[in-house]
């Protein structure tokens, strides 16, 4: 009996704190955090990488078909516009600090920055949807946030949804295909609603009114209350509690594990993460060996991979004073041994050696000799086994603080790992009591729910069937239409063909009347060389008559003349006669 009353009392105690902490937490948390709490937060949960562009981003353990915005979360309605609640452990800085962008090589990759924003999206609108895509790091803003062209985001980013569904917790049921995005995309426009808050405008997305008008119900407004850790953001009543801290930069924040981007990739050309074929998605089976290979302690991934101890300094060796790895440890270096210097006190022998040389006593000295060249051999031995001694000293002690800087990052490490489960599981405790105690109103709620979602459900169907019968008309339509152009291409065929026909037919009367007039031009010109022969043959007819009519008259004339001739010889012949008659007597 003791033990349940003590139970029951510890519970009461829980429960009061429990009560408690939603009340404590503040519209903006005074607590400030530097980098480094991204660092070491988001480093179970992904690998960090150093990028020659952006320095140190953050690629996450995640899905194939992960996108930001858009995998595990929805939209709420809030005093800073539409916010992103996610249900990754690490939503609470990749989703309201940073930008997002697509690697080639190595897919999403989250920026951390300093500002907060209920989403770090941009919103469009248009046939019946909304449409969102992440920022870049490049994209320009106006003021603290929005202000962006949508138009320079890469159209795989855009995520689109039923108007009636964006606050709808399983809004993912209702994503746009992305083969229909692109032109979902064409026929919207950007939204730009600025909510001030607190001195600052953000770009909070579709209006209430018109989320009201288009899903029919009433939408719940939460104010937004900050979390003194990190933790998944989580509701009560009319509050959604984030952990949203002041954010400062600072020089000596770095990752624990930091890959190197350029080596990775350059030793990896086969592994890329990035896969082109889903689209923006990756490919786990390469993301989990990027993941292997920046946890693993070997020593072969040292050039790829930089692990950064305690004091957060970069490539920074261990400060030793003993100073083991250096060949010139102290005065006594090899150049020493080699050189005698140490045995330059003891006395000159050179009289005692000419002595003896002068006494005659070579054998002494060449044993004196011997015995300095052993000595000599003795002590460089004694140095160098000494020397190495100490190098062997100085590898162990090395190796054994290398040893312990390892089992200390890894305690270190488990340890986080530890507290960050315990407060898992202590925030997992708390949410399990505050889901007993809410049972009550969430039965309440569950029935409105059922009564929004019959609503939801049959606006739904009311929406599907007009989209069906949409569909139907427009595929009556195109029918229509298709016919029509089926008609109207028959009769421009026709009427081409009529148009051939007539033409041919032209060109033959053309034809014909140009054989009817080459006729014509025939018959004229055998009419005009026909007439050319007969005015020659008359020509020639006439010249002929005329020639014989000419002959005709020479031969007169040459007739007359002979005849005169004739006759004028007739005429002196009688003369001649008369002439050649001798006289006649003359009678009395």
């Amino acid at each position: 009996m003791r033990k349940l009353i003590h139970y029951i009392g510890l519970c009461s105690i829980a429960f009061t704190f429990l009560l408690a902490l939603p009340h404590c937490a503040k519209a903006q948390s005074d607590d400030e955090i530097t980098f480094q709490e991204f660092y070491d937060q988001l480093q179970p949960y992904g690998t960090w990488i150093d990028d020659p562009d952006y320095g140190s981003v953050w690629v996450p353990d995640v899905d194939q078909d992960f996108r930001p915005y858009a995998t595990n979360g929805h939209w709420v309605m809030t005093d800073y516009g539409n916010t992103w609640v996610s249900d990754y452990p690490w939503g609470w800085a990749t989703f309201h600090y940073g930008r997002w962008r697509f690697d080639d090589y190595y897919g999403w990759e989250w920026i951390p920055d300093t500002e907060w924003a209920p989403a770090w999206v941009n919103w469009r609108s248009g046939d019946g949807y909304y449409g969102w895509a992440p920022l870049g790091p490049n994209d320009n803003t106006d003021g603290a946030y929005g202000g962006y062209n949508s138009y320079d985001t890469p159209d795989s980013y855009w995520v689109f949804a039923p108007q009636a569904y964006i606050n709808d917790p399983g809004i993912y049921n209702y994503y746009v295909p992305r083969a229909r995005v692109i032109t979902i995309f064409r026929n919207s426009s950007a939204i730009n609603n600025y909510y001030s808050y607190s001195n600052r405008r953000y770009l909070g997305g579709p209006g209430l009114a018109d989320m009201q008008r288009f899903s029919h119900n009433r939408i719940q407004i939460y104010h937004i209350n900050s979390m003194n850790r990190p933790s998944r953001a989580f509701f009560d009543n009319n509050r959604l509690n984030l952990y949203r801290p002041m954010v400062r930069r600072s020089g000596d924040a770095r990752p624990e594990r930091v890959v190197d981007a350029a080596a990775y990739r350059n030793n990896n050309p086969n592994y890329r993460i990035a896969n082109r074929n889903m689209g923006f998605g990756i490919n786990p089976t390469n993301s989990d060996r990027l993941a292997n290979i920046a946890r693993s302690n070997d020593a072969s991934n040292r050039n790829m991979v930089r692990i950064n101890n305690g004091n957060r300094d970069y490539n920074r060796q261990p400060n030793n004073n003993n100073n083991f790895n250096r060949p010139n440890n102290g005065n006594n270096s090899q150049g020493g041994f080699n050189n005698g210097d140490r045995f330059n006190n003891q006395p000159s022998r050179s009289g005692f050696d000419r002595n003896q040389q002068q006494n005659g006593q070579q054998p002494n000295q060449s044993f004196g000799q011997q015995q300095r060249q052993q000595i000599d051999q003795q002590r460089m031995q004694q140095r160098s086994q000494q020397w190495q001694q100490r190098q062997q000293q100085s590898d162990q002690q090395r190796q054994q603080q290398g040893d312990q800087q390892r089992q200390f990052n890894q305690q270190q490490f488990d340890q986080q790992r530890q507290q960050q489960q315990n407060q898992q599981q202590q925030a997992d405790q708390q949410r399990q009591q505050q889901d007993q105690q809410r049972n009550q109103q969430q039965q309440a709620d569950q029935q409105r729910q059922q009564q929004w979602r019959q609503q939801a459900d049959q606006q739904r169907r009311q929406w599907q069937d007009q989209q069906r019968q949409q569909q139907n008309s427009q595929q009556q339509q195109n029918q229509q239409q298709q016919n029509q152009q089926q008609l109207d291409q028959q009769r421009q065929q026709m009427m081409q063909q009529r148009q051939q026909q007539w033409q041919q037919r032209q060109q033959q009367w053309q034809q014909q009347n140009q054989q009817q007039q080459n006729n014509q031009q025939q018959r004229q010109q055998f009419d005009q060389q026909r007439q050319q022969q007969m005015q020659q043959q008359n020509q020639q007819q006439q010249q002929m008559r005329q020639q014989q009519w000419q002959q005709q008259q020479q031969q007169r004339q040459q007739h007359m003349q002979q005849r005169q001739q004739q006759n004028q010889q007739q005429q002196q012949n009688p003369q001649r006669q008369q002439q050649q008659r001798p006289p006649q007597e003359q009678h009395p």
